[in-house]
């Protein structure tokens, strides 16, 4: 007898899910971090006079409701300006903090202030927050040159990481899993990569859908793909997405105006590149243009100075990390315009490990150096 009610318990089990499937359990997504928008404000303002002013700021911006970011004020140095939003500077101290609920903490701007554990936690997080838009950017930009030359995206991540002269970008830079977002659970980690998303119409701005990094908002301000810009008659290199300095270098020029001005983009990225005096450092970026590149340097002492046949030297270190952070395609403006007051100093070091295959072992380059 207890066989069968066995038996028969079994089966009312069984056609109970078949009647009355159960749905699939996911974790409901969790909270993202809030964006934390950095301004540069004067240093001798009073605190009545932050208020009004970041009452101005507020209104100006128009944030849509519920993307309201935590505003941070730092305070000014040579080079930035104020009431700006600084998506890529990373400050020593603050002013004040304004929370979504329009409470504001104001702070010494003379103070690091780092045993003040508001400050500490606020100042970890901005350099987290800019090393996950930094990452962000530049596997965007290469996505987007990437589209601009395939006509479609890559299935993975990884196809951004080809030989020579398919190398977009030497690594990944995520150090955590890439993964399709196909869970709500997983909707707020890793990195979330669905090409499937792109609109042909709009390239860049539905980037924003393609990759993402799970649990960490989209930026308060509009982002674009990577350019360089060369200020000749200051011998500076602006590395920007729009309207924001992303990096800054001095560099070296062709003597007697040989570096033409105009308008070019990156053709080649070349680890190593062979010249026969060895002349070309660590890393060449073949420009667009005949004969030219931005490459590295065995003479620093020629940064700052116009001394090449035409080519745009950098030291070693820096042409590296140029190297890690564009890709073929991006813009290249040479010009002799004066450069824009905006060039704040530059954010720790960004690297990628250059691979083997993106040399040209046997290739000799006679670019005008």
């Amino acid at each position: 007898m207890r066989y069968i009610i066995r038996i028969l318990s079994i089966l009312m089990v069984f056609f109970y899910f078949q009647l009355f499937p159960q749905q699939k359990v996911e974790a409901p997504p969790g909270q993202q971090e809030p964006f934390y928008e950095v301004i540069g404000v004067p240093v001798n303002h009073t605190q009545e006079q932050w208020r009004e002013q970041l009452r101005r700021y507020i209104k100006w911006r128009a944030y849509p409701e519920g993307k309201e970011p935590i505003i941070i004020g730092v305070p000014q140095v040579p080079y930035i300006p104020t009431y700006i939003p600084l998506p890529f500077y990373q400050p020593d101290s603050l002013s004040f903090i304004a929370y979504r609920n329009g409470d504001i903490t104001f702070f010494d701007p003379n103070c690091a202030c780092d045993d003040n554990v508001e400050v500490n936690r606020i100042k970890n997080q901005i350099a987290l927050q800019r090393a996950g838009m930094e990452k962000l950017l530049i596997v965007r930009s290469a996505l987007y040159h990437y589209y601009l030359e395939h006509k479609k995206l890559p299935e993975t991540l990884d196809g951004l990481t080809g030989p020579y002269p398919s190398n977009y970008l030497s690594q990944i830079p995520f150090s955590v899993p890439i993964h399709g977002g196909t869970s709500l659970a997983l909707e707020n980690t890793g990195i979330i990569y669905q090409p499937k998303r792109l609109q042909s119409a709009q390239v860049w701005k539905s980037m924003s859908e393609v990759l993402r990094i799970g649990g960490m908002a989209e930026p308060s301000m509009a982002i674009e793909p990577l350019e360089i810009t060369v200020y000749e008659s200051s011998f500076l290199m602006l590395v920007t997405s729009g309207a924001y300095p992303v990096r800054s270098y001095e560099v070296g020029l062709g003597a007697e105006q040989r570096t033409p001005t105009g308008i070019y983009s990156i053709k080649r990225k070349i680890n190593q590149p062979i010249s026969q005096s060895g002349v070309y450092g660590t890393r060449g970026l073949v420009l667009s243009i005949t004969d030219y590149a931005i490459h590295g340097t065995n003479m620093p002492s020629s940064i700052g100075r116009a001394v090449s046949k035409g080519c745009i030297r950098l030291h070693n270190n820096q042409v590296e990390e140029l190297f890690s952070m564009v890709s073929p395609g991006t813009k290249v403006t040479i010009t002799n315009d004066a450069p824009p007051n905006y060039r704040h100093p530059n954010a720790p070091p960004f690297y990628l490990k250059a691979r083997k295959d993106e040399e040209t072992p046997g290739i000799v380059y006679h670019w005008k150096h």
